[in-house]
């Protein structure tokens, strides 16, 4: 970041933008095989005169917004929200060369992934899947350096819901979260965090957002008529892991579901 060291600022704050051009490359490589396979998944849902209506070869965010217009149901953006998480070079991102240089500077010593990398898909206005302010450790318990790297594979603007954080929100490591309970989301801050107090972060092409687990933050939401789409890559620090284990398995692990459960108030 201008100014300063960026690893400086994420060990006052918690988060920085790191910029590097391999990071554009990287995000370009990627987009290229996710275009491929949305092709692919909409020849097999979309009637074949919506599917040769699509703007094939506008670019991977025309396509996405093209599928946005014309499905049913959401059936296209489901399957990939499925199936783009499953993509060996989605998979392999968790270990390119740029991703594990940034994490080494932050601070992990002996990186582990903490998730396989997440793909995420926000439709223009859809609430369904929004979250309140919250901490990555939740789905983790098991660094207290942990991080999560974010950035987005589309063209972002303002309006598609940049990325909010409360600076220094990491300093007390996890938080207390609210009990369970039918009207909230069951990793929600017993304290709650004014939208006021957040910050939007703005990520470029050749940017990535790295954020210390613990630190409070928030999906803003995609006010666009654009379909944003965004990856999510988390790591644990096995030097100074709490247990020998892995933090994900096709579901979640039994050390996650251990730690969480300590954490609730008792009830199933």
């Amino acid at each position: 970041m201008a100014g300063g060291d960026p690893f400086d600022t994420f060990a006052n704050d918690g988060y920085a933008l790191i910029r590097d051009p391999a990071i554009a490359a990287m995000k370009d490589e990627v987009r290229a095989i996710l275009h491929q396979t949305a092709l692919h998944i909409a020849r097999r849902i979309l009637p074949a005169d919506l599917f040769v209506a699509l703007p094939q070869d506008a670019g991977f965010d025309a396509l996405l917004d093209g599928i946005h217009d014309v499905e049913t149901d959401n059936a296209v953006t489901r399957a990939l929200y499925e199936v783009f998480p499953a993509l060996p070079p989605v998979i392999a991102l968790i270990d390119q060369k740029v991703v594990r240089d940034i994490v080494a500077r932050a601070g992990v010593a002996e990186a582990i992934a903490g998730t396989l990398p997440l793909i995420r898909l926000d439709r223009p206005g859809d609430e369904r899947f929004a979250t309140p302010a919250h901490q990555d450790s939740w789905y983790s318990l098991l660094s207290p350096n942990a991080v999560t790297l974010w950035t987005p594979l589309c063209r972002m603007t303002p309006e598609m819901g940049e990325l909010r954080v409360l600076p220094g929100s990491h300093a007390g490591g996890p938080c207390a979260f609210k009990p369970y309970e039918a009207g909230h989301e069951w990793f929600e801050t017993a304290a709650p965090v004014p939208d006021e107090a957040l910050v939007p972060v703005a990520v470029g092409e050749d940017e990535l957002l790295i954020f210390n687990q613990s630190l409070i933050h928030k999906s803003g939401m995609n006010r666009s008529d654009r379909v944003r789409i965004s990856v999510q890559l988390r790591y644990n620090d096995l030097a100074t892991a709490k247990a020998l284990t892995s933090t994900y398995t096709p579901s979640l692990s039994a050390y996650v579901l251990n730690a969480q459960k300590e954490r609730l108030d008792g009830r199933a």
